[in-house]
């Protein structure tokens, strides 16, 4: 494996043949959601339906389906937590925030 990728539902749908490149190339494709939904506040039936949905888009385009979900805006509470994880899904964060610039910038 090189990379993991978090992928959007509706960028495959756009993008098919890339997503597909990206796990060709060897990298990994996780799911950043369907739609990058504030899963916060989404019910525990419409996370299931959104993560499907993505996850569906993903596994057609690679034959592989994700097992790691990252939250859109990195939001996030104990009933998303709990849903995704009782998908067999494990969430993850990241730990270093892709805009931040040296203190010399």
């Amino acid at each position: 494996m090189n990379a993991t990728f978090f992928v959007v539902g509706a960028w495959v749908d756009k993008y098919p043949e890339s997503v597909k490149a990206l796990s060709d190339a060897g990298n990994e494709v996780m799911s950043h959601s369907n739609d990058h939904a504030h899963f916060s506040r989404l019910s525990n039936e419409e996370i299931i339906a959104n993560l499907n949905t993505g996850n569906d888009k993903i596994e057609k385009a690679t034959g592989k389906r994700p097992t790691l979900f990252r939250c859109p805006y990195g939001e996030y509470d104990d009933h998303v937590i709990r849903t995704i994880k009782a998908m067999g899904i494990t969430p993850i964060q990241w730990n270093v925030e892709p805009l931040e610039r040296g203190s010399s910038d």
